[in-house]
């Protein structure tokens, strides 16, 4: 009776056993990921040339393979474009095939061989002419033994790649005895996360990822969020072999597991191909979470992800054909580079009409690039277009600027109009030489008031406002008819720490947290015009350049085409707009005459300290000391200079209108 029974509990016991899932058995490998310097073949190369290059770069890419064999690594990936071919085949069409079919293969040969050494799987990723006499973006597989495995061809190239490469069709993946199973996917393919899933799909342990960017297009880290994403998403390891940086190991949880270091840097990391996948929620949990996911999939609510012409399509055309984009972004790659810096030669060198040209071409020929984009930027420098508001201002809601100063935009006010000099001193803050301050009744005819202020030399007023990051300052200036070339106008300042008088910062730069501004002033030396000259910006910040011989003194921003008349009245009105964040270039100035935009120019990185904002208004006139020197008949000259209705204000003021004026 013993006997059948202990043979009875063996049995059920046995059959327990059986039913409670295996513990797979681990299998640890070390893979690296190379972050391989910038290669790239001089494109200007003929093709014995090109291949004596290409050698140059294998020998150094067995380098990497021999420290990656001393890191005892089991599998080794390359980046996208390997042996540097890419920004050469863009302008080498003709003589492409010849060298594809060279250098591939002593690509595979002597890498292979290197890596055979270490008994090492290896990934690299070219160019390759294919048998079908095709030309696709390859990536290969080779064993521990330096032979191939296997090879895929990149389905989703972009845009303009589709030019000249063709498309794969299929996504291989090759079962190995220890690295489990492998897929292979290059660059713009992990942008579509269905290329991924199918990997996952037939059983992919581990994807390798040539690539030169993320795996999503937008700002920050979403591109490595995203390669994150794609991993944890379909519970595969994730070997990214990035250009230049960003190569990396992610785990089938989402985690990065190692980040490489500076150029030609290695990201290694143990894993088990078949681990490393536990997963679920409260309900259920599984050693790997594949035996889920994939079964609660709904294939047949799919369909549409098949479909070549889904809806979306119809409601988004593009207007460029894949062949012009592929010329874009091949001559882009190569020759663009330098003809957009000789258009900023041009720009540099003050020759406006030639830069103007040379960016309007360049906006033509690379359009939708970044060459485009760049041009468009130096081109409103250049020759700015109105796209700030020109004639609605705060102003045409108070005819005569009646009441004004009510408005709950406006910061600061001034008509000259009420008290003596004495008392428009304490009304300002600060007021220097009264003796060149006189009160006259030389009005501009739109002014609702009797009085204005003239200015001779160093006289001025200064005072401050409530501080903000976008500020407009408008008055109406008028030169003597006997003027001669002034020196410094009115300024709009941001102070970090404001005195009761102005600061002395001649020749000074500031460091980004102290303070910046902008004088709008007359240039005498534009094209040797006659006095007063023609308007222009004169700008202090941290970024400025130094003189010749290495003072900093105030850069000039010239609208050489806005010459000022002696003896008329001006509406001038100028606008700062801080930078939106310290490490940001977005700042602005711009500047209308008569409530016309005269230059509008942007790009700047005001300060490096949002805590610096403008809160300054300085209304001065100075002479030009150095007069003398260019004017033999300076002195005749009458240097003073009339204001009247100062506004300043959070928005676009804009003239003075007239109705119900006088």
């Amino acid at each position: 009776m013993r006997i059948p029974l202990l043979l009875t509990l063996i049995a059920a016991a046995a059959q327990l056993h059986a039913a409670e899932p295996a513990t797979p058995a681990t299998n640890t490998l070390r893979v690296a990921a190379v972050q391989a310097r910038p290669r790239a073949i001089d494109f200007r190369l003929k093709t014995d040339a090109t291949l004596a290059a290409v050698e140059a770069n294998l020998e150094e890419l067995e380098r990497i393979i021999e420290r990656a064999g001393r890191e005892k690594c089991d599998a080794l990936a390359f980046p996208e474009d390997t042996l540097g071919l890419l920004n050469w085949s863009g302008v080498n069409e003709t003589a492409l095939k010849d060298v594809l079919t060279q250098a591939v293969p002593r690509m595979l040969d002597r890498l292979g061989r290197a890596a055979a050494k270490h008994r090492m799987y290896l990934v690299v990723c070219s160019d390759f002419v294919e048998a079908d006499g095709g030309i696709y973006n390859t990536s290969f597989l080779l064993g521990r033994d330096g032979k191939e495995i296997g090879r895929y061809h990149k389905t989703c190239p972009t845009w303009s790649e589709c030019g000249v490469r063709q498309r794969g069709d299929s996504f291989p993946v090759f079962n190995t005895q220890d690295l489990g199973t492998v897929g292979m996917l290059i660059c713009y393919d992990l942008v579509i996360p269905e290329t991924a899933r199918c990997l996952a799909l037939q059983g992919a342990d581990i994807i390798f990822f040539p690539t030169m960017g993320g795996a999503a297009i937008g700002d920050d880290d979403i591109g490595v969020q995203a390669l994150r994403v794609r991993a944890v998403e379909n519970f595969i390891y994730l070997v990214v072999a990035h250009r230049g940086s960003g190569a990396m190991i992610i785990s089938p949880q989402g985690k990065i597991l190692s980040k490489a270091e500076g150029p030609d840097g290695l990201a290694i990391a143990d894993i088990d191909p078949r681990g490393g996948r536990e997963g679920g929620d409260s309900s259920n949990r599984q050693r790997d979470m594949r035996a889920r996911l994939f079964r609660e999939r709904n294939p047949a609510a799919f369909s549409l992800l098949t479909d070549p012409n889904p809806p979306v399509l119809a409601k988004v055309p593009i207007d460029m054909t894949s062949q012009e984009a592929g010329r874009i972004m091949a001559h882009m790659l190569t020759v663009g580079d330098e003809e957009f810096k000789q258009a900023n030669a041009l720009q540099r060198a003050g020759k406006t009409n030639e830069a103007i040209a040379a960016f309007k071409k360049l906006r033509t020929e690379y359009r939708g690039s970044w060459i485009d984009r760049a041009s468009a930027e130096r081109l409103t420098t250049l020759h700015p277009e109105p796209r700030l508001s020109e004639t609605v201002g705060i102003a045409s809601a108070y005819p005569g600027d009646r009441g004004i100063e009510r408005d709950p935009r406006v910061l600061f006010a001034e008509n000259f109009e009420s008290g003596n000099l004495a008392e428009m001193g304490r009304r300002w803050g600060n007021l220097r030489k009264p003796e060149n301050l006189l009160l006259t009744n030389d009005t501009p005819a739109v002014s609702a008031g009797q009085r204005a202020l003239r200015i001779a030399y160093e006289g001025h007023l200064y005072t401050h406002f409530r501080p903000a990051d976008r500020v407009f300052a408008r008055y109406y200036i008028k030169f003597h008819p006997k003027c001669g070339y002034t020196h410094h106008l009115p300024f709009l300042l941001a102070d970090r720490e404001p005195t009761p008088w102005p600061k002395g910062f001649a020749g000074k730069k500031p460091d980004g947290g102290d303070f910046f501004g902008t004088a709008v002033d007359a240039g005498g030396d534009w094209g040797n015009l006659p006095p007063p000259g023609a308007w222009m910006l004169y700008t202090y910040w941290h970024a400025m350049k130094p003189d010749g011989r290495g003072d900093y003194w105030g850069n000039n921003f010239p609208m050489p085409e806005a010459r000022i008349e002696k003896g008329r009245w001006y509406c001038v009105e100028l606008m700062m707009k801080a930078n939106s964040a310290p490490d940001r270039a977005d700042g602005e100035q711009a500047l209308w005459v008569d409530g016309k935009l005269a230059g509008h120019f942007k790009g700047f990185q005001w300060r490096t300290s949002d805590e610096l904002k403008l809160n300054s208004f300085w209304l001065l006139h100075d002479k030009d000391t150095h007069e003398n020197n260019r004017d033999r008949e300076h002195a005749q000259r009458i240097y003073d200079v009339t204001f009247d209705d100062v506004v300043v204000a959070t928005e676009y003021i804009g003239p003075i209108t007239t109705k119900g004026v006088r």
